[in-house]
Parts: C-alpha cells; sequence; structure tokens
C-alpha cells in the first residue's frame, strides 16, 4: 500500500478505442498504474503523445500512458477492463489469459448481455461481475476522444450481493473519481440497456439518421418503439422485472436530451467497420427462441444489418476494435 492511500494494482485496459481510452485516461490521470492494449496506429498516438480528452469547451491530455501490442507483456493485472466490440470477445479473452489469476476482477463494458458469460467460459472463471456504462463517446482519431454525454459506470453481482469485489471497485473509481455506482439490479439495467440499444443502434445504422431524425417521424418512432418492446418482452420471460413504461419514459428522454446523437453502430457504418449487431439484436432472438417469444422486429433488423455488415471491405472488416 502506497502513503496515498493507492494500491499498486495493475489495471489493464483490454481495448483502447473510446471506452477504453476515455475510462483508462481517467485512471491513469489519478495514478492509477494503468496499461492500454492498442493496435495500430491508435497504438503509436497512445505511446508516443497520450490521449486527448475533448470535452468541449475543455480539452485535456493525459500522458504519459503505459501502452502495449499484446497484454501478456502487460504482467498480472488485479483489473481488467474489457473494452473491445462484441465480436471481439473471444479474442480478447484469449490474450488476457496470461495476466488473470483467481483473484483478477475481469468486468466487461462492452454492449450485449452475453459478453461476461464468454469470458467466464474461456478463462475458466466462477461468473463474472456484470458492467455497463451509459457514455457518448467517439474515437474521432488515434488517440483522441471525443466526450459528450455521460460517463458513468454500473457494476454488481448478477444476484446483486455485496462482495468484497465489488467494494474492490468502488474504491478504485472512487480514487480516480470516475462517475459510478454499484447496483443490486444490475440484470435490470442491462436489459434496460438493451432494450435501448437493440433498437436505436440496429434502426440508426440502417436507416444512417441521428436519434433525433430517426424520432423526428411518426414512422422512425414507432419502428423503434415496436424494437424495445420486444426486448422487454424477451426480458420478463426470463424472469427480469423490466417495466413496459420504460419504453415510452425513453424515447421522451431520447428525443430532448440526445437528438444530435449518432449512435455506434451509425458511426461503425459509416466508417465501414464491422456491426454489433449480433451482440445486440442476435440476443434477443436468441434469448426470445428460448423463451418461446417472438421477436419478428429485431429479425428484420437482425438480417438487414446481416447484409449491411457483409459489404464491408476486407480491410474494414479486419479493422481492429482496440
Amino acid at each position: 500500500m502506497k502513503n496515498d492511500g493507492q494500491t499498486e494494482e495493475r489495471i489493464l485496459i483490454m481495448g483502447a478505442g473510446a471506452l477504453g481510452a476515455y475510462f483508462g485516461g481517467r485512471l491513469a490521470q489519478r495514478g492509477e498504474h494503468v496499461v492500454f492494449v492498442a493496435r495500430g496506429a491508435n497504438y503509436a498516438a497512445l505511446r508516443k503523445v497520450g490521449v486527448w480528452i475533448e470535452q468541449p469547451p475543455h480539452f485535456e491530455l493525459i500522458s504519459p500512458l503505459r501502452v502495449v501490442e499484446s497484454a501478456a507483456e502487460a504482467g498480472p493485472c488485479g483489473v481488467v477492463l474489457v473494452c473491445v466490440k462484441s465480436y471481439d470477445t473471444d479474442a480478447a479473452a484469449e490474450a488476457i489469459r496470461p495476466v488473470v489469476g483467481p483473484d483478477t476482477i475481469v468486468l466487461s463494458l462492452q454492449n450485449g448481455i452475453e459478453n461476461e458469460d464468454r469470458l467466464a467460459t474461456i478463462l475458466g472463471l466462477p461468473p463474472l461481475l456484470r458492467g455497463m456504462t451509459h457514455i457518448g463517446a467517439e474515437l474521432i482519431e488515434p488517440g483522441v476522444v471525443r466526450r459528450d454525454s455521460g460517463g458513468r459506470i454500473f457494476f454488481g453481482e448478477i444476484d446483486g450481493a455485496a462482495t468484497p469485489r465489488v467494494a474492490r471497485l468502488e474504491a478504485l473509481f472512487t480514487r480516480a473519481e470516475i462517475d459510478h455506482r454499484a447496483s443490486r439490479r444490475i440484470a435490470v439495467m442491462l436489459w434496460d440497456k438493451l432494450t435501448w440499444n437493440a433498437a436505436f443502434n440496429a434502426v440508426t445504422a440502417v436507416t444512417r439518421r441521428t436519434v433525433g431524425e430517426l424520432l423526428s417521424t411518426d414512422d422512425g418512432r414507432e419502428l423503434v418503439r415496436g424494437a424495445m418492446l420486444e426486448v422487454v418482452a424477451v426480458a420478463q420471460a426470463d424472469g427480469v422485472p423490466l417495466d413496459a413504461a420504460r419504453v415510452d419514459q425513453e424515447l421522451r428522454h431520447s428525443a430532448q436530451e440526445l437528438g444530435s446523437l449518432k449512435t455506434s453502430m451509425l458511426q461503425d457504418r459509416e466508417r465501414g467497420r464491422r456491426l454489433e449487431y449480433d451482440a445486440l439484436n442476435g440476443a434477443v432472438l436468441r434469448a426470445g427462441a428460448r423463451l418461446g417469444v417472438p421477436t419478428p422486429i429485431n429479425r428484420v433488423l437482425h438480417d438487414l444489418l446481416a447484409v449491411i455488415d457483409a459489404r464491408a471491405t476486407p480491410v474494414a472488416a479486419a479493422s481492429p476494435s482496440a
């Protein structure tokens, strides 16, 4: 234990895109021992310059940073934040295997509801903490993150228990002055987020519209609403007490507060990158099939995005999410 109360615990940021660079940068800024895993131009920028965080009118440079191309170079880690795209989950699990021990906290901040089980299975760990974040952020160029909104991390045990690893993360995020909340209802929160993501990410990516443009028409609003209600029905069938009244509340909030937002999937489509539709709409389809709940709108969205995604060039499809 250091005199200032911080620990020497090493924190690995697996995937230094917008999420990883932002939260990892905040941790490093407060003196935590952070190692970033990145590749290509982003690796070069983070290593040479650091991470620029733009929150107009404020601009901050956080430097120097420790950046590696392989997680194994980091050495044993006490905490791993997994911030890669969901389609890279299996590869990320294999990459972090050398640095993960029985006491390592592996926290996924990825989209979807299936990543924790995949990570735990591959790493041979007991059930992981569940985690999520609400943040509007974009990696606008290598080493430069623009944050427009949000920035809170939510996490908790799937059964809501207060455990030592929950307390460890609370202490870490408190030291780093990262907005956070340990939740006893993390399962509800994850399904609530999936409700928004499966609808808005998919429909904005298909239509190439911002959230506000989408909700400005009756057809767009009803399409999003129908997709959201399907997710709620699946969650309820799975025993998650998600309130259908949240759908109209979220539609109003999104129209009022998120009008200019380009969802992450729309950003990926505009840049010719792979799309995360299977972690969102695909997760709804799989759960719906298991529980006997029809999900026709999410099926159409999933299949449309699969066709769009197949048109990505080989270079774009292979683009690293780190």
